[in-house]
């Protein structure tokens, strides 16, 4: 059937990197690699996306910041300024941030989140506490949920300097960090293998301190400005559109006016016609209503 529609279905198979062609009948072993590969390159490529977007965010937050401040005059230029200001350095102070991954890190949530003894930390213990579904490893989702009390300490969404995008972001961040440093095989899973040996190095005990993202250059001015560039022509090629659209409205109503001016005209031709059939069936009458013969010449 395929053969017969003209469809390379060899070259369509192709496509599915996860898909071991040589073998059709079953799921072995290689299978579950490829599957696997796939995944994962899925995932890195979604993470990359993310971070993108974030990017992009960023730079249309200070575009609309500085196009409103240009609408002020100097007066309400330079409140909004200092606003701003007060408002970035109010989000910067924070408690500090731990380590993510770090020893120090973990034992906060094996404290607060846990409710446990932080002398009795035991890195295998909360491996097994926070596998929530019990399959033997830490998925993504399972170690982002460790950052949350970090998280806390940055970002309230009661607070109007604290921007929720960035958390998101943050976390992600710090999921990432984690996995290059412990998933070993990198099939963005942690096993319980890995992540004890994580807890031998100096890093989990002696770490770096933390740049959360209010200490981080996210874009240059050069990135701005390309980005403003990029959206003044998707601006105008959206007003060129929609002054195409606004023409061939106008030019709809303009056939709409026509045919409904052709269609009184005809009308109005109608009920003339209409008039004259019916003058010319109603036979005439004399000076007190009666019918008058009229002779046939």
């Amino acid at each position: 059937f395929l053969s017969d529609t003209g469809i390379d279905h060899h070259a369509l198979l192709k496509q599915f990197d996860h898909l071991n062609h040589l073998n059709p009948d079953k799921f072995e072993s290689t299978d579950l690699d490829m599957l696997i590969k796939a995944a994962t390159s899925d995932l890195e490529h979604y993470d990359k996306t993310r971070h993108e977007e974030f990017k992009k965010y960023e730079m249309m937050k200070e575009h609309e910041r500085r196009e409103y401040l240009k609408t002020l005059n100097e007066e309400k230029r330079k409140e909004e300024e200092s606003k701003f200001e007060e408002m970035r350095k109010k989000h910067e102070n924070h408690p500090k941030i731990n380590h993510p991954g770090s020893k120090d890190q973990l034992k906060e949530v094996w404290e607060e989140t846990d409710g446990l003894d932080p002398n009795d930390f035991d890195p295998k213990t909360f491996f097994k506490l926070h596998d929530v579904n019990n399959d033997g490893f830490l998925d993504e989702q399972e170690l982002e949920a460790l950052f949350t009390k970090e998280l806390e300490k940055v970002y309230d969404p009661k607070n109007e300097e604290d921007d929720m995008v960035e958390m998101e972001e943050e976390r992600l961040r710090m999921r990432e960090h984690v996995m290059n440093e412990v998933d070993a095989n990198k099939d963005r899973l942690v096993t319980l293998d890995e992540f004890l040996k994580a807890t031998e190095k100096k890093e989990f005990l002696e770490p770096d301190s933390w740049e959360t993202l209010d200490q981080q250059q996210l874009f240059t001015e050069e990135e701005l400005k390309e980005y403003e560039n990029l959206i003044s022509l998707q601006e105008n090629e959206l007003k060129k559109k929609a002054d195409e659209l606004q023409k061939q409205k106008e030019e709809l109503q303009r056939q709409h006016d026509q045919l409904e001016a052709q269609k009184l005209e005809y009308h109005q031709v109608v009920q003339q016609m209409e008039q004259k059939r019916l003058q010319q069936e109603i036979p005439p009458s004399g000076p007190g209503g009666e019918l008058k013969f009229q002779p046939r010449t």
